[in-house]
């Protein structure tokens, strides 16, 4: 565990380790590969976000436990724990869906994460519809905008999602230009805004764990000790963690 942090680690929101659900790993041999490669790098906390999109991937919540029981068996007492959520693609379907409260929030179940496309402008009325969302009680938490050409050519339009209380979730790996060049100037370029509010691997394969590890270089050189603490740290906890639902309303 980096040594500025005390008590638990890194807490990463947004990583596809269940096996056999989405575009993850095939097999539970994968899954623990990533667990036990973030676990050396600091992580110990990741909540799994198995893609919800209609379509392309849409696992049933039965298959999305029974993955997330078996890698947790097999990761046994050493942990780092998984905890599970959802990433939500914005289409028509999924709206309805979380607005009848069938997403996948994050544990504390006020905060959920969402993508849109990553070409072509932002989906019409998004501002208006994130905002519904955060007074209906969910803040809305949006991955990666730095690989979206929406937000690519429209940093005002990120700057008007946070002054709606959208949270914004930065890919690490776009630092070192896992989603190419311009998403990697993006990505430093809303770090230099103060735009990001926390920091994810977005994993969906062992074979990225060196490009997390150089990520986490990347950053830390970029921004510091303290932009390690407060997006992969405080920031995830505070989001996705802090302040839970009552039971009653706990999923997860």
């Amino acid at each position: 565990m980096p040594e500025f942090l005390a008590g638990e680690g890194f807490i990463d929101l947004h990583c596809h380790l269940l096996h056999g659900v989405d575009d993850g790993p095939e097999g539970l041999p994968g899954g623990l590969d990533i667990a036990a490669g973030l676990k050396a790098l600091g992580w110990t906390c990741i909540v799994a976000t198995p893609h919800v999109r209609p379509g392309l991937y849409d696992p049933s919540d039965r298959a999305v436990l029974e993955s997330l029981r078996d890698l947790r068996a097999a990761i046994g007492a050493g942990g780092p724990r998984v905890l599970l959520a959802g990433e939500h693609y914005l289409d028509a379907e999924v709206w309805q869906r979380i607005a009848d409260g069938r997403g996948r929030p994050y544990p504390n179940g006020r905060s959920i994460l969402i993508e849109i496309s990553t070409a072509g402008p932002a989906p019409a009325r998004l501002s208006e519809q994130l905002f519904r969302m955060r007074v209906g009680g969910l803040r809305p938490v949006l991955a990666h905008p730095e690989r979206c050409a929406a937000f690519q050519d429209d940093t005002a339009l990120l700057e008007e999602l946070r002054r709606a209380g959208v949270a914004v979730a930065l890919d690490l790996t776009s630092l070192v230009g896992q989603g190419g060049r311009r998403s990697r100037r993006t990505a430093e370029r809303f770090l230099e805004l103060d735009l990001v509010d926390v920091a994810c691997t977005d994993t969906h394969d062992a074979r990225e764990l060196p490009d997390v590890e150089k990520a986490l270089a990347r950053l830390r050189k970029l921004c510091g000790d303290e932009a390690l603490e407060r997006l992969l740290h405080a920031g995830p906890t505070r989001i996705a963690l802090d302040n839970p639902a009552p039971p009653a309303e706990v999923r997860h």
